[in-house]
């Protein structure tokens, strides 16, 4: 019982970072600060009994680093998610929910660097059910808890730009003073 508590004490660290993550505004300054939640967020799931949400998460934190030094490429891109695919089959321990996480932060990976907003908005709140659903199964309940949060915020920021994007639209037309 005591893993509970400290795998979601653990997490609950984690996800912390991740909220002050939204107020750093430099590139590498998010990354670095993401290697510290990924550290975070990783071992609170490899405490709860969750290989694969370990596994990803350690895996985000090279590509982090990566990208420190280097564009991040397609090849880079693919190279990525055939090795979470490769180390989530070896150490998968959950069954189909174990690669919720994988399968979500490689979709992330794929679209990370689009240019719409919206799109990029939408594959973190799919990404997020798919950790969510992954969160419970672990009872990591403090991740659970974000992953929901985060949806939440991500949907209000779609509303948003799209509410923006109607007003300039209405303004063009000169329908709106």
């Amino acid at each position: 019982m005591y893993y509970l508590v400290i795998g979601n004490i653990i997490s609950f660290a984690g996800a912390i970072v991740m909220v002050l993550i939204g107020l750093i505004k430099e590139r590498k300054k998010i990354l670095s600060a993401q290697i510290a939640q990924f550290s975070l967020m990783g071992l609170g799931n490899l405490v709860l009994g969750g290989p694969t949400g370990f596994i990803t998460n350690m895996v985000s934190i090279v590509r982090n680093l990566i990208c420190f030094k280097w564009e991040f490429t397609w090849p880079l891109k693919i190279g990525f998610i055939v090795l979470q695919t490769v180390l989530a089959a070896i150490f998968n321990q959950n069954g189909l929910i174990g690669w919720f996480p994988v399968i979500g932060t490689a979709m992330f990976t794929f679209f990370m660097d689009t240019d719409s907003d919206i799109t990029l908005k939408v594959i973190i709140i799919l990404s997020e059910v798919l950790w969510c659903i992954f969160d419970f199964s672990v009872k990591n309940f403090s991740s659970l808890a974000f992953d929901v949060l985060t949806m939440i915020s991500t949907t209000v920021g779609i509303i948003m730009i799209l509410k923006e994007r109607g007003n300039e639209k209405m303004d063009v037309l000169g329908e709106h003073a």
